[in-house]
């Protein structure tokens, strides 16, 4: 184990992270395994359900690679910086992370054209035809990442050459430091271009999604509507949700920002508080939308209930 991992400090992150992953695979497994029940059920993914399904086989692979990773580095730092396993990991990692900013730009977009109203012209054609738009603008946003990826991918396998680079450099340079500037390098560009633009539409469907809503409880005060009315609150913690939704996305993006300086050494503990921000950002979101889905509440509570009555 990495001497910074080996301190009590470490030793706590790590646990804390192992936790937050267990959650996040935990949840987004379930939303996998609810609609695909479903999708076997009927023979039809409703556009919802389509999205939220992707969204969860992203975060649960990304998850996957993350947890795996980082206890392999434990386990064997420098053993495995210099193996194919990281190349695999990281260059993994880097894929379903964007398909995540993905995932989750499509479905904000699709809840904003769901419930906002705007009179627009644009927008009453969009958000007629939105249904079937989304599983075209899935994929199209998927082929579209992977086409502008293929050349950075490419240079990515060259990374290898850093290991033995690393073995001759000084003491004060580690192996991690000399592959993470290579690799990030290569990768950086095409990572932030991407995060950039997913973040910044879904920050903007999310805001736009916020303001139709409190506008509309709002409407329904005024009309004389008392405010524990059901559809009142519904509203009100659809709000909340939402900006917790904002909360863990603008700091799961600023951490890999942050990240993405090279600041953060990997098998540092700073780098471990990175990644439980990065596994904690899809295991809050995803229970965000267990709470805020009819359905996969309503099976979500059934479970429970089931639980308790045979405790």
């Amino acid at each position: 184990m990495d001497h910074n991992m080996s301190t009590p400090l470490g030793i706590i992150l790590l646990i804390i992270f192992g936790i937050v992953s267990i959650a996040a695979l935990l949840a987004n497994g379930f939303i996998i395994v609810v609609n695909s029940h479903s999708w076997l059920k009927s023979r039809k993914f409703v556009p919802c359900d389509l999205l939220l399904t992707s969204l969860g086989i992203f975060r649960f692979l990304m998850q996957c690679f993350v947890l795996s990773g980082q206890f392999i580095y434990v386990s064997s730092p420098m053993d495995y910086m210099c193996s194919y396993a990281w190349k695999i990991d990281a260059l993994a990692w880097m894929y379903f992370n964007m398909a995540n900013g993905l995932g989750t730009t499509c479905l904000t977009v699709f809840y904003c054209m769901k419930v906002t109203t705007f009179s627009h012209p644009l927008f009453f054609w969009l958000k007629s035809r939105i249904d079937r738009l989304v599983p075209h603008m899935l994929v199209m946003s998927i082929l579209a990442f992977v086409l502008f990826s293929i050349s950075p991918v490419v240079g990515f396998w060259r990374v290898e050459s850093s290991c033995s680079l690393a073995r001759n450099l000084t003491a004060n340079t580690s192996h991690s430091e000399a592959l993470e500037g290579s690799l990030y390098g290569i990768l950086n560009p095409l990572q932030f271009s991407f995060s950039a633009i997913s973040f910044s539409i879904s920050l903007t469907a999310s805001i736009f999604l916020i303001v139709s809503l409190w506008r509309h409880t709002r409407n329904l005060k005024n009309s004389g509507i008392h405010t524990k009315d059901f559809s009142t609150q519904a509203h009100i913690e659809v709000i909340k949700q939402l900006m917790f939704f904002l909360f863990f996305y603008i700091l799961y993006f600023v951490t890999m920002i942050i990240a993405m300086t090279n600041i953060l050494i990997y098998g540092k503990v700073e780098r471990l508080v990175s990644d439980i921000v990065f596994s904690l950002y899809p295991s809050a979101h995803s229970i965000i939308l267990i709470r805020t889905n009819p359905k996969l509440k309503g099976v979500c509570t059934r479970i429970l209930s089931s639980r308790e009555r045979s405790s």
